[in-house]
């Protein structure tokens, strides 16, 4: 990679929006932190208190295409700052919830809908539209910060033993806020032709190259919700992160305590989980070379 790569505008953007996947999804897995505080305090079932996560989740899930939709008919930009307002003001008054209606309200539903409106369904397409070639490196340089948003989880554990749980949640309230907001408003870009550029490789051609690499479309269109291989993408992350992960991270730190370990060790254990995915995601640069499939 020339001199000429390495200052093309689009790894700001992916700096960004690794920053910024460390901060909003940080949000959801400090959830494993924050689990062993509120159960101690209120003795609530842990079935009961974990909801809250499925909660989440779901919202999610249904938020995303919608804050995409707002996205495509918005700007972006515009719903992203809004979105991190709206998150960090309901990560914050979970500091206030005193029963698990409060929390299912905060945590379950209000804190997904600002991290669709901010996190992963807008920068995920300002990437693509950033990177034609390079694409894989990019995706995995920004998901490196999903990584990083386990280790943030020995933060947010510092935090509760130093200031107890309830001001712990204000402090990533705000500091999400303090730290985003300003990245969003005046750095963040989220198509290349709004600074007068190019995607990355947009005008080189592709050749001989096994790799296909497309622009993304510049309308959006429901076609896509046809193609087979969307359905399995979709398939792959139930799988992956709703079964395979959630379920286990959620009541990981607990367990730990319960079997006798510090709340310390069990998040740098937790934020272990997340140094191992940091590398696993710089492995996708891997189908630049080879090829997506």
């Amino acid at each position: 990679m020339g001199l000429r790569s390495l200052n093309f505008f689009g790894w700001a953007i992916v700096a960004i929006t690794s920053v910024a996947m460390m901060l909003i999804y940080g949000v959801r897995h400090s959830f494993s932190i924050f689990f062993p505080s509120i159960l101690n305090e209120y003795g609530w079932a842990r079935g009961e208190t974990a909801l809250m996560l499925s909660l989440n989740i779901l919202m999610y899930g249904c938020a995303a295409p919608l804050a995409g939709i707002l996205a495509d008919r918005w700007r972006p930009r515009r719903t992203m700052v809004i979105g991190v307002l709206f998150l960090g003001a309901s990560i914050s008054a979970c500091g206030l919830a005193n029963r698990l209606l409060h929390f299912y309200l905060l945590f379950g539903l209000c804190v997904p809908v600002g991290m669709a409106l901010c996190g992963w369904p807008l920068l995920g397409p300002a990437l693509a539209n950033w990177f034609i070639k390079k694409r894989g490196l990019a995706l995995g340089l920004s998901q490196a910060g999903l990584g990083l948003s386990f280790v943030y989880g020995i933060f947010v554990r510092f935090t509760i033993n130093w200031l107890g749980w309830r001001p712990a949640y204000v402090v990533v309230g705000v500091t999400l806020v303090l730290l985003l907001v300003p990245l969003y408003v005046l750095f963040f870009v989220f198509k290349p032709e709004e600074k007068g550029l190019s995607g990355y490789g947009a005008k080189e051609p592709v050749g001989g190259s096994n790799l296909d690499i497309k622009a993304p479309p510049k309308e959006p269109t429901l076609a896509v919700l046809k193609s087979r291989r969307v359905w399995l993408l979709a398939l792959s992350n139930l799988f992956y992160w709703g079964l395979g992960t959630y379920t286990v991270l959620g009541h990981q730190i607990k367990f730990m305590e319960d079997i006798g370990f510090s709340g310390i060790f069990a998040a740098s254990i937790f934020g272990l989980f997340g140094v191992f995915m940091f590398f696993g995601q710089l492995c996708s640069t891997l189908s630049d070379l080879i090829g997506r499939e």
